[in-house]
């Protein structure tokens, strides 16, 4: 099984090149976005994202969330980059499995709503709501939040009649929607799948939710770029960012057969319930065949909470025994903040790219850990270095919890 195709679109700009370089010379796309009090906050926005250009049935853009308009844009590119939107074949074993959830809606788009449904004295009457506030609301509204929708329109703008599905596992569906079209392949069922995700976690309504459980970083004074820090002795939070990701997923020899370039293999996928951080990796390494020694390079979660950076640490350390001089450890949340079910997907692009190049990024913002690791983490410059595996985590905000194996392709 091997990857012939990336597509990334973040707040350092379109494409994977852009995020892949963002990356190597930490370059942060995080900064202050204006909503007003309270809401102003540090967030990773995709500035200037022109739907049009990816989608040219303007009429659909009526009934495509800005989550669903990002998936769309890094699907399309994902396919570009592998030469894959014009295959002069039949599309029945072409797929696509998308990772989504809930998708937060504009506060706009309620005004009216809550306006007709208020009382004399300008409280809620949820009776007037169910009479006079939903009749307000755009007719074909739900459709644009609906999680199966950008599964549905990828599906139709690019011709993919293959098995299509949406995974909805929290911040691990990304990775956990690219773990399923690997099996899906593995069992026969298609040649190629398209798989990833895109969210905007830069929304009021779902920042509100955050806000509340008190787990957003602020830059309190200092440069917001400075603001996210994984792994770190004073990380404070994470940092909400919006972005998508998608990969092409295919067989090796059908790969080989269309002359398709190859990014890196797939050799191991596992995951877990939100206790399993240690059981995902593991399993993950089991079905690769290889020990935990063989991994060089882990593209770690780094949520930037210091309760959950803390878990991933102990786990990593568990699987190595405790000491693992030889292994390396990055997380790029930093670049371009947590973008919830994409942020999986992003940093399995961003470790096929360090395998590709046999180059390590660094970790943003790290400066001390606090206490002892037993890997190394990875900072201040990118590392050169010959390595065959990596591993890529992705464990949810209480969710889920994914590792994928990635192996040195060579010819």
């Amino acid at each position: 099984m091997v990857i012939t195709g990336l597509g990334a679109l973040t707040a350092v700009g379109e494409g994977v090149e852009k995020l892949w370089q963002a990356v190597l010379n930490s370059r942060s796309g995080i900064e202050t976005v204006p909503f007003g009090e309270p809401l102003e906050i540090v967030a990773g926005f995709i500035k200037n994202f022109d739907p049009e250009k990816y989608i040219t049935q303007k009429k659909s853009l009526k009934v495509m969330a800005r989550d669903i308009q990002l998936a769309v844009a890094a699907a399309s590119l994902a396919l570009e980059d592998a030469s894959a939107k014009n295959l002069n074949e039949s599309h029945e074993r072409f797929g696509v499995i998308v990772g989504s959830g809930v998708l937060d809606h504009e506060l706009d788009e309620l005004a009216y709503c809550i306006e007709n449904s208020l009382d004399d004295d300008r409280n809620l009457d949820l009776k007037k709501f169910g009479s006079d506030g939903i009749s307000a609301l755009f007719p074909l509204w739900l459709l644009k939040y609906l999680p199966n929708m950008p599964a549905c329109h990828i599906s139709i703008f690019f011709d993919l009649e293959g098995p299509n599905n949406t995974i909805t596992t929290g911040a691990s569906s990304g990775l956990q929607a690219v773990g399923e079209a690997y099996r899906i392949i593995q069992r026969g069922s298609a040649d190629l799948m398209l798989a990833g995700a895109g969210e905007s976690k830069v929304n009021p309504v779902g920042l509100s939710r955050y806000q509340i459980l008190g787990v957003l970083g602020k830059p309190n004074g200092h440069d917001p770029k400075k603001t996210y820090k994984p792994f770190d002795a004073s990380a404070a939070g994470f940092v909400v960012g919006e972005g998508s990701g998608f990969v092409i997923l295919e067989e090796l020899e059908h790969a080989k057969k269309r002359n398709a370039k190859i990014y890196a293999e797939i050799t191991g996928f596992g995951s877990s319930d939100p206790s399993g951080q240690r059981r995902a990796m593991k399993n993950a390494l089991n079905e690769a065949g290889i020990s935990a020694k063989e991994i060089t390079f882990i593209q770690a979660c780094g949520l930037g909470l210091a309760e959950e950076d803390a878990k991933e640490a102990q786990a990593i350390q568990e699987i190595f025994n405790g000491s693992a001089p030889h292994l390396f450890v990055s997380a790029s949340k930093p670049v371009m903040g947590f973008t919830g079910f994409s942020s999986g997907t992003l940093d399995l692009i961003i470790s096929t790219l360090a395998l590709k190049n046999q180059l390590i990024p660094p970790m943003m913002n790290f400066e001390n850990a606090g206490k002892k690791l037993s890997f190394n983490i990875v900072k201040d410059k990118p590392l050169k270095k010959s390595f065959d595996f990596a591993m890529t985590n992705c464990f949810g905000f209480n969710g889920q919890c994914v590792s994928m194996i990635t192996k040195e392709y060579k010819q």
